[in-house]
């Protein structure tokens, strides 16, 4: 019985331990040859990202909200540092974003950090079914409609939302 409840408490143990929130601590050799560590940078800007995405939407700018996304990096030593992130659906993503209002003849721009291979845009409704898919934004009808930018790169893809408010 004594056995049993030693066992519990050390997987109790583990687990907690496997579950904390640690952050990554670097050593930084200083010029006068002292090792210094050094948390300059949070594990949240260290993780790898996908390019930023700015939107011209006629005279409007508008950076969309990232989604779900897979991502790697090769280091200097040759090995790669990857994250893959998973979201809700962009209808979900831009519910509490208000839309820019548009016309069917506004002008829309995307302004990749960094340009990818290739996109693609969704149209999704309120009940998350993607509606249209095409390389652009169809601004042909009437009311809101919830985009997403499927973008590619050697390094990983992306999905950004946004919403829009067609007059």
């Amino acid at each position: 019985m004594k056995l049993s409840v030693y066992t519990f408490m050390l997987i109790g143990v583990l687990a907690l331990a496997g579950c904390s929130d640690t952050d990554e601590i670097s050593e930084v050799n200083n010029d006068n040859g002292s090792d210094q560590t050094s948390t300059d940078v949070s594990p949240e800007e260290a993780r790898p990202k996908p390019p930023e995405l700015h939107i011209q939407v006629g005279e409007e700018s508008l950076i969309p909200i990232l989604g779900t996304y897979s991502w790697s990096v090769e280091n200097e030593d040759s090995t790669f540092d990857g994250i893959e992130v998973d979201s809700v659906a962009p209808p979900e993503l831009v519910s509490t974003m208000d839309p820019l209002q548009v016309t069917a003849d506004t002008t829309i721009t995307f302004n990749f950090e960094e340009e990818p291979d290739r996109y693609t845009v969704r149209i999704w409704d309120e009940d998350t079914n993607v509606l249209s898919e095409s390389d652009m934004v169809d601004l042909s009808g009437e009311g809101e409609i919830i985009c997403e930018v499927l973008a590619h790169w050697p390094q990983g893809n992306a999905s950004y939302a946004f919403s829009l408010d067609i007059e």
